[in-house]
């Protein structure tokens, strides 16, 4: 492999680049300034409710997905996309104002909770959508670990934020903050749209802002149909059980350290600081040598394989800082090539599944998983299973996780070969 396809950007696709690099920065900017607040919220209510909010979460997901279905299948994407982010800038300002009367505080908490983690799926899915219908799956590996890069940039830029004005700024100023990046990748998304015909590689680049149509529900049916979409579904499935296991006993463990919840706060947005620190450091240094080199489906089984390695550490030696190392490891290879890596999956799937298919296992089939995985600690907690045995078990299901995600990966794999053979 040349240095000059591993390191050169063509001409043509540089200002889309640019573009869609501080879209995924303001994106996650907004994101990770209001994740630790979120976090520390979650963990006021209570480790042990977490499957009540993710119940939570899944419902609104329930009632969101036709929503969405429906504009896109209505309106053009110049038009679908900004809708979404001008929804949730409307959200913030909603909680702004909210956020003035102190007797309603409280029962933010619950509510702010949920929508967040509603926001944060539909929002970087609709990213990742947006992405792969522009690049064609040849730019998607050399150019995906750069746009990710932006977003993992935009982490640190809201975890270091955070940690920065903690204590200086109350949740207006957080609130404002975020309003403002979010506004950002609204502008972006719209400016993105000017360039990215001249930047795709794809041979129908001119229809990209052609109207979608189908149905609202179209996703559901999509998902059942289609024998890319189911595999790409059950990873994301088995894919929430070993993070949701760290996540949970991570709650636990912050709750039992800290008191206070802007401690509690300033730890989460450490944790987040150092897995996009290391995100980023593999998105810039590797990402692109790997996609080239490995190849999607062999990327896909890093981020399981470490979960996999992690939980099974874990269940020897289940101490505060093994929680936070593979918390920031896994994490961090997720961002770094896991989605990166999936979202190229989609690159060879139409339209229809790109925006409509995708969102909905982004959205839906995640929170479904974290759900269930919620609920089977729960009951496993309730028969006499100690912490040691579900870390075994997450451990045994991350091993599942990556083999599907290796032929998840190799069918798109075949179907990219596919298409370069008939060009």
């Amino acid at each position: 492999m040349q240095l000059k396809a591993l390191f050169e950007v063509d001409r043509r696709e540089r200002a889309a680049l640019l573009i869609a690099f501080v879209y995924f920065f303001g994106l996650l900017t907004s994101y990770y300034m209001l994740r630790s607040v979120r976090e520390a919220m979650g963990v006021r209510i209570g480790p042990e409710y977490y499957n009540w909010l993710y119940t939570g979460s899944f419902l609104c997901m329930l009632l969101a997905q036709p929503l969405y279905g429906a504009l896109v299948s209505r309106f053009a994407r110049r038009v679908f996309v900004p809708v979404v982010y001008a929804f949730f800038l409307a959200c913030i300002l909603g909680f702004l104002a909210v956020w003035q009367i102190p007797e309603w505080r409280t029962g933010m908490a619950l509510v702010f909770y949920i929508w967040l983690s509603v926001a944060n799926l539909f929002t970087v899915s609709v990213f990742w959508s947006y992405m792969t219908d522009v690049f064609d799956p040849g730019q998607a590996k050399r150019v995906f670990g750069f746009i990710a890069a932006g977003g993992s940039a935009g982490g640190l830029s809201g975890a270091g934020l955070t940690m920065l004005l903690a204590g200086q700024i109350d949740i207006d100023g957080v609130l404002l903050l975020s309003f403002g990046f979010l506004a950002l990748s609204m502008g972006c998304a719209i400016l993105l749209g000017r360039h990215a015909r001249a930047a795709s590689g794809r041979s129908d680049a001119g229809d990209m802002d052609a109207l979608i149509g189908g149905t609202s529900l179209a996703a559901f049916r999509l998902v059942v149909q289609q024998i890319p979409l189911r595999w790409l579904a059950l990873l994301t499935l088995l894919s929430g059980i070993g993070g949701g296991i760290l996540y949970q006993q991570q709650g636990f463990m912050v709750r039992a350290l800290y008191a206070d919840d802007a401690l509690r706060a300033a730890y989460f947005a450490r944790i987040d600081l150092l897995t996009n620190l290391l995100a980023f450091t593999l998105e810039v240094f590797l990402a692109r040598w790997l996609f080239l080199r490995l190849g999607t489906a062999r990327l896909m089984t890093l981020m399981p394989l470490m979960l996999m390695a992690g939980l099974g550490a874990l269940a020897l030696l289940p101490t505060a800082f093994m929680i936070g190392l593979f918390q920031v490891l896994s994490r961090g290879i997720r961002f770094a090539f896991g989605e990166p890596a999936i979202a190229s999956c989609y690159t060879t799937l139409n339209r229809e599944v790109r925006y409509k298919g995708k969102s909905f296992i982004d959205t839906f089939v995640y929170r479904l998983s974290d759900v269930a995985t919620q609920w089977s600690i729960k009951g496993m907690a309730l028969v006499g299973l100690g912490t040691g045995g579900i870390y075994i078990w997450g451990a045994i299901m991350a091993g599942v996780t990556a083999w599907v995600g290796f032929v998840a990966g190799r069918q798109h794999e075949q179907r990219s070969a596919a298409v370069e053979k008939s060009a």
